[in-house]
């Protein structure tokens, strides 16, 4: 791999392949990992991302387009007691994706230290060796680029927020398509805009869309998160929430046709916990990447 833009974090799409840079400032070493699947095996490509410039990794491989799965393996000291917690054979998503691709396999290979079952019940001071590729979503290159956005820019004076979850707000409306309740498309469809308009209201503020996960001890319950403020990928759209296989497209209309209508959007993020959980909790990705750091 030749050297890539260390100013772009994330994936950049070039005309002959992709620029890949990761925020790793204690690390000794990134692997950069492609996936590709074929007759229901998986097979992973492994090329270490060698350039470094201060805190940033990074890399070009040519002929890498949209749509190519990846992830990252970080190496680097495993001393929980001091807060690191490297781990390479954990496959870690991206921060900056902006998009996922798979399930969580809820199962003692996600946890970072030795676990005894799915729910990391063991000794956090233990290293794990198992693999968790297989278990945990990849991170998928696009291409999109930033774009404009036409803003309504009501005044605070005259703004009317109403709070909205996208699945809940949408799943029972008769007048949207059933294929399209609980999605990005049901949140921009006509009868969702004109129901908004008939109450006044100025803004939608979405409870969290980026990607998130349940929480293990939610999951062995036999319930799933609801809410989404457990957060994969701060970058990604959640895409059990579209209709189509492109949830950014599929977002950006119906972002597109709330501004039309003069609605703007306010999202709810939360950065003070993630998916990752407690100290005894899997290891997705920002805890394998710089544990000490991040949390």
């Amino acid at each position: 791999m030749r050297p890539a833009n260390p100013n772009f974090l994330g994936t950049q799409v070039t005309e002959g392949g992709t620029n890949f840079a990761l925020w790793a400032p204690a690390a000794d070493a990134v692997e950069l990992c492609l996936f590709e699947e074929s007759d229901g095996s998986l097979t992973e490509t492994r090329f270490a991302l060698a350039h470094r410039e201060g805190p940033i990794w990074h890399g070009y491989l040519a002929g890498i387009r949209a749509g190519q799965r990846y992830g990252y393996r970080v190496y680097g000291p495993w001393r929980p007691e001091q807060g690191w917690r490297f781990n390479p054979n954990k496959l870690l998503i991206d921060p900056y994706a902006h998009l996922l691709a798979g399930e969580i396999t809820y199962a003692p290979e996600i946890f970072g230290h030795r676990s005894a079952d799915a729910i990391g019940t063991g000794d956090p001071l233990i290293q794990d060796s198992r693999d968790s590729a297989g278990f945990v979503p990849f991170s998928v290159v696009t291409d999109y680029t930033p774009r404009p956005i036409h803003r309504p820019n009501t005044s605070w004076k005259r703004s009317v927020i109403y709070e909205a979850h996208v699945r809940g707000f949408t799943i029972n409306n008769p007048d949207i398509p059933v294929e399209q309740r609980g999605t990005y498309a049901g949140l921009g469809h006509p009868s969702t805009i004109d129901y908004l308009q008939r109450l006044g209201v100025t803004a939608v503020e979405l409870l969290p869309i980026h990607h998130f996960a349940t929480e293990v001890n939610v999951f062995h319950r036999g319930r799933i998160n609801h809410w989404g403020y457990n957060p994969l990928a701060f970058s990604a759209p959640h895409r059990p929430y579209a209709a189509t296989k492109d949830p950014i497209k599929e977002l950006q209309d119906a972002v597109d046709a709330l501004h039309a209508a003069g609605i703007e959007i306010i999202l709810d993020v939360v950065y003070n916990h993630t998916a990752e959980e407690g100290k005894l909790g899997p290891t997705y990705s920002f805890r394998g990447i710089d544990n000490k750091t991040f949390y």
